[in-house]
């Protein structure tokens, strides 16, 4: 009898081992040593809560580092453009230090002209050395004509504020009184600009641009007050453009009829550019032809009022556009191929648009 009892209570236990765990029964714990199943699920952990402002700022950090990126790609890509034209572009930011060396070069001349001629005088703004002997109380509208120049072009080609256009952040601008000033100032510190020149006799101001950056403008006031502001002007945009993105240089017909056109802008006062284009459109009339200035080195005294008028013509057609021209041919192209890639025209569709503006048909080039 104990013996059947023993045979059933091991039957028994052998049965309660083959149940199903109950479910008020825990699993037993996976260790290091007993891995858990494969159909075991992963706990997550709850999303980590952010506050709106965090959450801006993410989203911010992440669109500038998609701006940087991009950035600096287009800049590759330009750079790569530029080097299979052969065109060497200026620094994208120079240094703390290249800049302040620059300016004290440029205040180290600055003291030097002040010692050498008499009365001149310092006048200093945020991007100029303006040293001259005019009158005091005549100055401060040339110095507030520059400053709307630097201005005006940064806001044209997009420039930002923090950059510095200028080696050293400030041009210096040497106005004399008198034609003499002018002439010993250029004897002195550029005398191989001055032997090329010849005579200074129908020169009131030059800009002297140097592959280093370097940029100088002298030039002495003249008769009249109002055409020496435009020409103060119209020689200080040379420099602007020059200091633009690369040292490639702009064909004469757009560099010159740029100038003018911003001269103008920037000094309505002045009638010089407005004769200057009466007397191109008379001449225009006469011969029916630009006379060759669309390829010329450097074009005759007439064609600057035709300059300055169709440089005006492109830009009011389209700024974004004239930007781009200025930028292609920046980038080395010849001013066709981008006139093609800006507007997507022709010189002879230009020709044939900016004629029919000035109701002279059938211009020749």
């Amino acid at each position: 009898m104990a013996s059947k009892f023993s045979f059933y209570c091991g039957l028994l236990a052998v049965l309660l081992t083959l149940l199903p765990i109950s479910r008020g029964q825990e699993p037993v714990q996976s260790t290091p040593d007993t891995p858990p199943s494969q159909n075991s699920k992963a706990v997550k952990s709850p999303p980590k809560h952010t506050t709106p402002r965090e959450r801006a700022a993410t989203r911010r950090e992440k669109r500038d580092a998609a701006s940087k990126a991009k950035k600096a790609q287009e800049r590759s890509e330009w750079l790569a453009r530029l080097k299979e034209r052969n065109i060497e572009p200026w620094p994208e930011e120079e240094s703390d230090e290249v800049h302040a060396e620059a300016l004290a070069k440029s205040r180290k001349l600055v003291s030097e002209v002040i010692e050498l001629f008499p009365g001149m005088q310092l006048y200093e703004t945020n991007h100029f050395l303006f040293v001259s002997n005019i009158p005091a109380q005549q100055v401060d509208p040339y110095v507030a004509s520059l400053d709307r120049m630097y201005e005006w072009m940064g806001k044209l080609y997009g420039v930002p504020l923090t950059h510095k256009v200028w080696l050293g952040g400030k041009a210096p601008i040497f106005a004399f009184l008198d034609h003499a000033e002018f002439d010993a100032f250029e004897d002195r510190y550029f005398p191989e600009a001055r032997k090329s020149l010849q005579t200074l006799a129908n020169v009131y101001g030059l800009s002297h641009l140097q592959v280093n950056g370097d940029v100088i403008i002298s030039c002495f006031r003249g008769n009249d007050p109002n055409d020496f502001g435009q020409m103060l002007v119209h020689e200080t945009s040379h420099g602007f453009i020059h200091r633009y993105k690369t040292k490639a240089r702009l064909p004469n017909w757009v560099d010159e009829g740029m100038a003018d056109l911003i001269g103008a802008e920037m000094v309505p006062t002045s009638n010089a550019v407005r004769n200057r284009e009466l007397r191109a459109y008379q001449q225009l009339a006469q011969q029916g032809s630009f006379g060759g200035m669309l390829t010329a080195e450097h074009i005759d005294a007439w064609q600057y009022g035709v300059a300055s008028s169709l440089n005006r013509f492109l830009l009011q057609s389209d700024r974004a556009k004239y930007v781009a021209f200025v930028e292609a041919m920046k980038e080395g192209q010849k001013w066709e191929e981008a006139l093609k890639t800006a507007y997507k025209s022709t010189p002879e569709q230009l020709l044939a648009a900016y004629s029919r503006s000035l109701k002279l048909p059938n211009l020749q080039p």
